[in-house]
C-alpha cells in the first residue's frame, strides 16, 4: 500500500522529510512511471508554487506547473523558455506537470534542461537550517536533506534564440532530446553565445562558448566550417564513454551548422 503525506508549507514539508525516511517529494507525476512507496507532492504547498518577476531574472517556484508559468506571458519569459514550454506535450499535461519534476526527473534529460541549462539557470535548495544555490550547470541531484525551493532564470532576450526538441513527439526515449542555442551580438561581433543540448546524454561547453566571443558577422562559409569543427572535437571529447545512436549525434550537428549559419 503507497503511503501518501501531505505538508501545507514549506517548514512542514521539511520536518515530513526529516522524520519519514525514504519519504520521496513528487510534483505532477507526469513522467513518474511507478509512485514511490512513500511520497508527498508539493502541489498545494504555496511557497512552491510562486512565480516572481524581477529586473533581470524570474523567480519560478518549483511546483509551478508549466501551464501556470506560460499564464505570465511571452512578454515575461525568456523566448527560448517560452518556446521550450509551449511545445511540451499537450495542454492536459501542461496543466500538471511542474518546472521542478522537469528538472529533477533522474536519468534522461527532459525538455527544459536544454534551455535552462543555455540560460544557466540558478538552483536553490532549502532545508531546516540553511538556504544553498547552486548553477544547474553543476547539477547531479538535490542534496539529502533539502528540497528545491526554487529556479532562478534570468530574462536573457538576445537576437538569436534557438529551441529544437529532437525524437517522439509524444514519448521520451533514447533519440528524445532538446537544444537551445542562444547569442547575443554588439558591433556586427558576438558578445555571448550559450549552447547547450540534453536528453540522454548532456553537452555544453564553457570552452567553445568563450571561443565564439568576438567573432566577427556575418560568420563566413570557412567560420562556420572552423567553429562547426571545434563543436565536433570538443562533443566528442565530452561523449566519449557514452552510448549514443548516429541519428542523435548527426540531429545535434545539423542543429549546431544551422544556428551558426543564422549569424551569417
Amino acid at each position: 500500500m503507497k503511503s501518501i503525506y501531505y505538508a501545507k508549507d514549506i517548514s512542514e514539508l521539511l520536518y515530513q522529510l526529516k522524520t519519514n525516511k525514504g519519504l520521496q517529494v513528487v510534483g505532477g507525476c507526469t513522467k513518474i512511471e511507478e509512485i514511490p512507496e512513500k511520497f508527498i507532492s508539493t502541489k498545494n504547498i504555496y511557497e512552491l508554487n510562486q512565480i516572481t518577476r524581477h529586473e533581470r531574472y524570474i523567480d519560478i517556484g518549483p511546483g509551478a506547473t508549466i501551464s501556470k508559468i506560460l499564464h505570465t506571458g511571452q512578454n515575461h519569459l525568456p523566448p527560448i523558455l517560452y518556446d521550450a514550454m509551449n511545445r511540451m506535450a499537450n495542454p492536459m499535461i501542461r496543466n500538471s506537470a511542474t518546472i521542478g519534476g522537469n528538472i529533477c526527473y533522474k536519468g534522461h534529460k527532459l525538455t527544459l534542461y536544454a534551455p535552462l541549462l543555455a540560460l544557466d539557470a540558478k538552483l536553490e535548495f532549502k532545508n531546516q537550517n540553511e538556504t544553498i544555490s547552486e548553477s544547474l550547470r553543476n547539477f547531479k541531484e538535490v542534496p539529502e536533506g533539502y528540497i528545491l525551493s526554487n529556479i532562478r532564470v534570468p530574462l536573457i532576450d538576445a537576437e538569436v534564440s534557438i529551441f529544437r526538441r529532437i525524437g517522439p513527439e509524444h514519448a521520451i526515449n533514447l533519440d528524445s532530446a532538446s537544444f537551445a542555442f542562444i547569442a547575443d551580438i554588439e558591433r556586427n561581433s558576438i558578445a555571448k553565445v550559450q549552447m547547450a543540448f540534453a536528453g540522454a546524454f548532456t553537452f555544453h561547453s564553457k570552452n567553445i562558448e568563450n571561443s565564439l566571443v568576438g567573432e566577427h558577422l556575418p560568420l563566413t562559409q570557412n567560420d562556420i566550417n572552423r567553429i562547426f569543427n571545434n563543436v565536433i572535437a570538443e562533443f566528442y571529447k565530452q561523449t566519449t564513454d557514452q552510448m549514443i545512436s548516429d541519428v542523435v549525434r548527426q540531429q545535434f550537428f545539423n542543429l549546431v551548422r544551422y544556428s551558426l549559419e543564422q549569424l551569417t
